[in-house]
């Protein structure tokens, strides 16, 4: 062996040893984190009360088949999910701004129209959601309802018309009862802000629900609304649905009208900003997301017949990004759980893949919010007044002035680094995009862990931020992706993985949702139903 070869081996041998150390440092530092969070906050854990309506956890696509039925009421359905909000919103600050009383009357009207037959069978089949409650984020504008972001310069603001979403879903019938909670300016991954406080896991109230959708995903696991209305850019979807234990679909990219979400136009060209639908039931997504997708619905080919035995299962249980933190052993388990079901069923056994550019996960994703239109955080914050000074504002925030969430001032302090060359970023992108497509190819999907750990304590996300790029990779990759629920962990926190697919192939991802939800589980409420 040369004097050069023994050199090279030594260091890596030295290299190895300390990527080592620093894995065992990490994994101590966050077991460490829990240990100090849980002593303060276990003693104040609660879940939220049991219920004694069994409507609330009717499916929507059930309730609206109990309407069309004459089954039931739309004013008992309607009343049934107020009343619940009303139940658990008091312990889980999800629901900031409402229309109970406007809902009632709509859903009194539907009743009335119903019964004497103005109401018939093509009117069902034309708004599929004729009568069905439904809720929305905060961001997302809805006539008459708060529409502040969570920033002081929109304080007491109400939108004057309907996004373009929630004015879809009036039209295919639902029912909207009110707006949900949100981080500020929808940019973190717990949902939190100085105008109406924290948001809370009807699981565990100590623990996180997410961001930016947390409100969503909050009301919609508590039994307070069937189904809702979530956007996307970094996780902000499926986040709060694996936290909360609830499905949520990220589709395929700029199909979707953004109108009315903050500051969109619904005129951008080309944006990682995707609506899409939040469920409990793997059933409820794909009417829902036709709603939604509007005159696009056929490009997804939804009614299109998967067979499930053809698909190509791929997974990754280590994308290798060391600013991740370490996979406790139950989230290895509930990816291993899935696929070897699958090894049991499919003629071709799941493939383990691996892609060297996932371990640049949160860096690709922070290059591509460079490139989103009109985007520009510190004048976002002022409600596009002005644009504020980054260092003034953070020495500001130590000094008490808290007209800013502290996740705010992590947004700035991030924008203060140097930014990823551009040159790499958009090679990296590229080249991790084809590979992975060139992998799926038009009937594969890929299974992806969700986070290091189920819902964990309020406030940590501060001391580990960048488990957060388990999500945030697959909208720089700008591919559809299903979070799916899998069942409770030993502490009756929600567990569950990602789905992921090609552009266009949403129906492979939200067909193994159902096919897991049968066979492996999925939502589990945080309540039981009294008799």
């Amino acid at each position: 062996m040369t004097r050069k070869n023994s050199k090279a081996k030594v260091c890596a041998i030295i290299k190895g040893a300390l990527l080592s150390m620093l894995f065992w440092l990490r994994y101590y530092f966050d077991m460490f984190i829990d240990k100090i969070f849980g002593f303060f906050h276990d003693s104040k854990k609660q879940q939220v009360c049991s219920a004694d309506n069994p409507i609330i956890l009717d499916s929507a696509t059930t309730i609206a088949r109990k309407i069309r039925k004459r089954e039931v009421k739309v004013e008992e359905v309607v009343k049934a999910f107020i009343n619940r909000i009303k139940e658990v919103n008091p312990i889980l600050n999800a629901v900031v701004d409402n229309r109970f009383k406007e809902a009632i009357e709509e859903a009194k009207k539907i009743d009335k129209q119903i019964e004497i037959g103005e109401i018939t069978d093509l009117d069902f089949r034309e708004k599929p959601f004729l009568g069905v409650p439904f809720t929305s984020k905060e961001s997302t504008a809805a006539e008459g309802l708060s529409f502040t972001f969570g920033i002081f310069a929109r304080k007491g603001r109400k939108a004057k018309e309907d996004a373009e979403i929630v004015r879809l879903m009036k039209n295919a019938g639902g029912i909207l009862l009110g707006v949900t909670n949100i981080p500020q300016l929808n940019m973190w991954q717990e949902t939190m802000n100085p105008i109406y406080g924290l948001t809370r896991n009807p699981y565990n109230t100590t623990r996180n629900v997410g961001g930016s959708s947390g409100g969503e995903g909050s009301i919609i696991a508590a039994g307070g609304s069937p189904i809702g209305l979530g956007t996307d850019i970094g996780g902000s979807l499926r986040i709060p649905a694996f936290m909360c234990g609830i499905y949520g679909h990220k589709p395929t990219c700029n199909l979707i009208n953004t109108r009315g979400l903050t500051f969109r136009t619904g005129k951008e060209k080309d944006t990682m900003v995707v609506p899409g639908p939040m469920t409990r039931y793997a059933e409820d997504i794909i009417p829902l997301l036709k709603v939604l997708l509007d005159e696009n619905a056929s490009k997804l080919k939804l009614d299109q017949r998967v067979d499930i035995e053809s698909i190509n299962i791929y997974y990754i249980d280590d994308p290798l990004d060391p600013t991740i933190s370490a996979m406790r052993e139950e989230m290895k388990e509930c990816l291993k759980k899935v696929v070897d079901h699958f090894e049991t069923i499919l003629p071709q056994k799941p493939q383990k893949v691996g892609f060297n550019g996932t371990r640049y996960g949160g860096k690709l994703w922070r290059y591509s919010m460079t490139q989103e239109p009109m985007s520009n955080f510190v004048r976002d914050l002022t409600d596009r007044q002005t644009e504020l000074n980054p260092v003034i504002e953070i020495l500001k925030y130590i000094c008490l002035n808290r007209n800013l969430a502290l996740s705010s001032v992590y947004n700035m302090i991030n924008r203060l680094l140097p930014a990823e060359k551009a040159d790499w970023a958009e090679a990296e992108i590229k080249t991790l995009r084809k590979q992975i497509l060139d992998k799926l190819g038009d009937n594969g999907v890929l299974l992806y862990p969700s986070a290091p750990w189920p819902a964990s304590y309020h406030y940590t996300a501060f001391l580990r931020p960048w488990n957060f790029n388990l999500f945030a990779i697959w909208n720089a990759m700008k591919l559809p992706v299903t979070q799916v629920p899998l069942g409770l962990s030993s502490e009756g926190l929600p567990l569950g993985i990602q789905i992921v697919s090609a552009p266009y192939n949403d129906r492979l991802t939200i067909a193994v949702a159902k096919h897991l939800e049968k066979h492996l589980g999925g939502y589990v409420p945080p309540f039981k139903l009294e008799a």
